[in-house]
């Protein structure tokens, strides 16, 4: 190797260790923002709402709890109010429930701070029938359950739903990213579904004697398009054509993030033989 050769090697080289500093970067954290995860609907029961704040963006803790907010929600001439029963948990009486073709606000007030979001109860099919189909693979082994249900969809463009299973009163999948959402533009308008498989589980999260519930939700296009950002900014990116972060969408007012969704729900249940 001649001596130039090995000079730009060697100044090469240095190029390299030199840019290899690490760089702490201090980003401004921001306010803190409160966050609403909030579903009321049409069952007769206990429903909670979750409150928390945003964090710094490079944290690994939780996200922070609201503890001592005043929450309730009111519509068609009730008034449901919620009570912490622990931190960021806020839970209604036994007796709270929507009414179909009714509008619902929910209100909390914060650190001297209110904040409102309003949804609407629309109608939700009626839920026919519902069955659940073993299914095996080739060796004979049991490996799934499918929901196979007899709906109608309703007539007119513009409705959205969503389907979720419990398993003796327990939600098999609390993520978004689990749970089945459909809008009437792709199902077809007004269409008749007999048989038709919406959802299924998995053989080893339920045992003979169990009871398999399904519910269909009748939810607001506002939710619909809520969600779907939510899938857009999570569980769908990763691809090398994605576009850019955006804000995601929020029916919670004073700048306030998440969603307050109100539903009418059907629900049918079976017991697994």
């Amino acid at each position: 190797m001649n001596k130039k050769n090995y000079i730009l090697f060697f100044l090469l080289g240095l190029l390299t260790v030199s840019c290899t500093k690490d760089l702490d970067i201090e980003l401004d954290e921001g306010d803190r923002r409160l966050v609403v995860d909030a579903w009321f609907t049409t069952e007769e029961k206990v429903h909670e709402i979750r409150l928390t704040e945003t964090a710094a963006y490079f944290s690994n803790e939780a996200t922070p709890l609201v503890s001592g907010a005043t929450v309730q929600i009111s519509g068609g001439g009730d008034v449901f109010p919620f009570t912490e029963v622990e931190p960021g948990i806020y839970q209604s009486q036994p007796t709270a429930h929507a009414k179909m073709g009714t509008s619902y606000t929910l209100g909390v007030t914060y650190q001297n701070e209110f904040y409102e979001a309003t949804d609407y109860c629309d109608t939700v099919p009626s839920l026919d029938s519902m069955i659940i189909v073993p299914t095996y693979d080739n060796e004979g082994v049991l490996k799934r359950y499918e929901f196979l249900i007899w709906t109608k969809e309703l007539s007119g463009y513009g409705h959205y739903y969503v389907w979720r299973t419990l398993n003796n009163d327990i939600y098999l999948r609390d993520t978004l990213s689990e749970i089945a959402i459909e809008s009437d533009e792709y199902l077809g308008d007004g269409l008749e579904f007999e048989a038709f498989p919406i959802e299924s589980v998995s053989a080893n999260q339920v045992s003979s004697g169990d009871t398999l519930t399904l519910e269909q939700h009748n939810i607001s296009r506002q939710t619909y398009d809520s969600f779907l950002a939510i899938l857009a900014e999570t569980e769908w990116r990763g691809g090398i054509f994605d576009s850019p972060p955006a804000n995601i969408p929020s029916n919670v007012s004073n700048n306030g993030l998440g969603v307050f969704l109100v539903s009418s729900t059907e629900s049918k249940s079976v017991v697994v033989p």
